[in-house]
């Protein structure tokens, strides 16, 4: 089997492959639920096929523990494969499905439908469990087995996103339910035939990881979390910055042009000597804020007087340039 580059995601599902899962509650929920969730069906055969070696590993170790049975993966370029035949661990797992789950892998009914006008009952029932009906344990239990089996997660330096790939529409119902027993908000898509429950969110992703037992790589995400926050903040100060500067660049050029031209005799005269002296120490000093101009004034001119009477030296400059201009604008 080919070796893939570690990712968060796989560094999740090992730290969950890790997990202690010592009752037998535990051990049905999470064999169970695995087949559930991604397992193929046909006849009375069940074909369960992942690309993580702990997962297999873990699965095998659980089944030897709950069944008493030893069972053997097929190994391929990219994945394992774990094919049940044997006849007893078949139907010992299929029951198991049906108490904990509603689902008959061989397609038999294990409760009533609700009637829908034109429509036909599924082969298999699919009615998923109340999650409160569950032990706590159960339920971690369910959704690590779901996320070991067909989950993942993006590099959470690049994004906030996990993902349940869960082929039965019951076990996709159910991963949203016990996920909102948990106050995780989900979403819910259908690709090449699978049903993709998502977390789009970094706070209701961390609190999966909690949850789940992934305490490590919780640690973990938070870290980076918090980094990427913080650098997102800081981005976001230096673009506010960087347009500031900007904006006093645009305005001093602005004022430097028209104080260029108003230094004709014939205009400079018509200035006030209060304006007269702001436009010198503007054109003196390009580079200044408003409050370093103030404090030069004589007398000193806070930031907000020195602001307005840069505005007035503006206003009567175009208005000495545009004589004709009604309206007294800038040109």
């Amino acid at each position: 089997m080919k070796q893939k580059p570690l990712t968060f995601s796989h560094q999740v599902k090992d730290e969950l492959s890790l997990a202690a899962c010592a009752d037998a509650c535990c051990r049905r929920a999470e064999i169970g639920a695995a087949f559930y969730g991604a397992a193929r069906f046909s006849g009375q055969t069940m074909a369960l096929t992942t690309a993580h070696q702990g997962c297999a590993a873990r699965l095998t170790r659980l089944i030897r523990e709950q069944y008493r049975s030893e069972v053997c993966w097929q190994a391929g370029r990219e994945w394992l494969t774990l094919n049940i035949a044997d006849p007893v661990l078949y139907r010992a797992l299929s029951q198991d499905m049906i108490e904990l789950f509603g689902f008959d892998p061989a397609g038999s009914r294990a409760g009533p439908l609700p009637d829908l006008p034109g429509s036909q009952p599924p082969p298999a029932l699919e009615l998923a469990p109340a999650p409160e009906s569950l032990p706590a344990c159960c339920r971690q239990a369910i959704l690590r087995a779901l996320f070991l089996v067909g989950g993942s997660i993006s590099q959470p330096e690049v994004s906030y996103h996990l993902e349940f790939s869960i082929r039965q529409s019951g076990a996709a119902r159910m991963a949203i339910g016990l996920l909102g027993h948990m106050a995780i908000r989900t979403g819910m898509l259908i690709r090449h035939g699978c049903h993709i429950v998502y977390i789009k969110e970094g706070q209701f992703l961390a609190e999966f990881l909690l949850q789940t037992g992934a305490h490590h790589s919780l640690l973990a995400f938070e870290s980076l979390r918090v980094e990427k926050e913080m650098r997102n903040s800081v981005n976001r100060v230096v673009n506010c910055d960087s347009a500031n500067i900007q904006r006093i660049a645009n305005t001093s050029a602005r004022q430097l042009e028209l104080i260029s031209r108003i230094r004709e005799p014939e205009t400079w005269g018509l200035l006030p000597p209060d304006l007269q002296q702001a436009a010198e120490i503007r054109l003196d000093h390009p580079d200044l804020s408003l409050k370093e101009l103030g404090e030069m004034m004589e007398p000193k001119l806070g930031k907000s007087g020195m602001n307005h009477r840069l505005k007035r030296l503006e206003n009567l400059a175009a208005e000495l340039l545009n004589p004709k201009g009604e309206n007294g604008g800038e040109p």
